[in-house]
C-alpha cells in the first residue's frame, strides 16, 4: 500500500488531524450563507443543521455525557442500538441555533485536544467509544473518520468541496485500504486466482490491492504492494481508478455504486461487486 500524503498514525499526529478537522467544521459553520442550515444532506432526514448537531452531540457523548432520555416512538424508522443512541443525542440538540451548536463544539474540541495533548495521556489508556470499550488511540481514529465524513456531508450539501488533501482524508483512505483484503475476499466474494487494485488519482494519491487465495476451503485476501519479496502466483487483475472524493463517498455509503465515478480495467462484474462491498462506515 502506498499513500501520499501519508496518513497520521501516532496519537500526536491523529490529535493534530482531529484539531484541524473540527476547526474546519467550525469555520464552515461560521461562514454559512442564509438558508444553508436547512439544506438536505446525504444522510436521510438530516439537514446541514442536523449534521452540526450530530457532530456536537457525538463529541459530548464520547466525553461522558449520558444518553438523553428521549422517546423515539414517533420515528419507527430508527432502530435501537447505536442508531437509536445517535438519534437521541441528535434530538437533544435539534432545536438549538447554529450559533449555540458552534459555541459548544468549540468548547468540546478545546477540552478534547487538551486531554489528548496532556503528558499524562497514553495512547493505550482505556476509553469508551460509540461501539464499546477501546483505547484513546482507537477512539481518536474513530472520531477522526466520523468527523471528516460529516464535514464532507456538509460541504457537499452547500456546494463547497475541500479538505480532500488533509491528514484526515488520508486517514479515511488508509482505513479503506486496510479493509480491502477483507472486502475483496469475504464481502465481494471475488474468486480465488483474482486480484483487485484500488488506484486513487488524488488529491490523496494511493494504491492498494488484494489477491484472493483459498485456504482450508475459505477465501483469504492477501494484501499486495507490501514491499515483501515473496513470490505470488499469477492472478487475473481488475483495477478500479477513482478520485479521493469518489472513493471516500462510496466508502462512507453516501453514494450508490451506480453513481460512483470509476474507471475499470478488467472484469466489470468483479468491479461492481467490489464497489457494492466498499462501504466501511458503521
Amino acid at each position: 500500500m502506498s499513500l501520499h500524503p501519508a496518513a497520521p498514525e501516532d496519537l500526536p499526529a491523529l490529535t493534530a488531524a482531529y484539531a484541524q478537522t473540527i476547526q474546519t467544521i467550525s469555520d464552515l459553520g461560521h461562514s454559512l450563507r442564509p438558508g444553508d442550515v436547512e439544506r438536505e444532506t446525504a444522510c436521510p432526514g438530516w439537514t446541514v443543521r442536523d449534521q452540526f448537531a450530530h457532530v456536537v452531540s457525538l463529541e459530548a457523548w464520547v466525553q461522558g455525557e449520558e444518553v438523553p432520555d428521549i422517546n423515539l416512538t414517533d420515528r419507527p424508522d430508527v432502530k435501537e442500538g447505536i442508531g437509536g443512541i445517535v438519534e437521541r443525542f441528535l434530538a437533544s440538540r435539534r432545536d438549538r441555533s447554529l450559533e449555540e451548536l458552534l459555541e459548544e463544539l468549540d468548547f468540546l474540541a478545546s477540552s478534547r485536544v487538551q486531554h489528548l495533548e496532556a503528558e499524562s495521556t497514553s495512547p493505550e489508556d482505556p476509553a469508551i467509544g460509540p461501539f464499546g470499550p477501546t483505547t484513546v488511540l482507537g477512539l481518536t481514529e474513530s472520531r477522526l473518520f466520523d468527523l471528516w465524513v460529516h464535514e464532507q456531508d456538509i460541504r457537499e450539501a452547500i456546494g463547497r468541496p475541500g479538505n480532500l488533501d488533509s491528514p484526515a482524508a488520508a486517514h479515511v483512505v488508509r482505513l479503506l485500504f486496510d479493509a480491502l483484503p477483507r472486502i475483496v475476499a469475504r464481502t465481494a466474494k471475488v474468486p480465488a486466482g483474482h486480484a483487485v487494485i484500488l488506484d486513487l488519482s488524488g488529491p490523496v494519491v494511493g494504491r492498494a490491492g488484494a489477491r484472493v487465495e483459498e485456504r482450508d476451503g475459505k477465501p483469504h485476501g492477501i494484501p499486495l504492494f507490501t514491499g515483501g519479496t515473496d513470490q505470488h502466483p499469477d492472478v487475473v487483475t481488475t483495477t478500479l481508478t477513482l478520485s479521493t472524493q469518489a472513493a471516500t463517498r462510496r466508502a462512507a455509503g453516501r453514494v450508490s455504486t451506480a453513481d460512483t465515478h470509476v474507471t475499470v480495467t478488467g472484469d466489470e462484474e468483479i468491479a461492481r461487486r467490489v464497489l457494492d462491498a466498499l462501504v466501511i462506515a458503521p
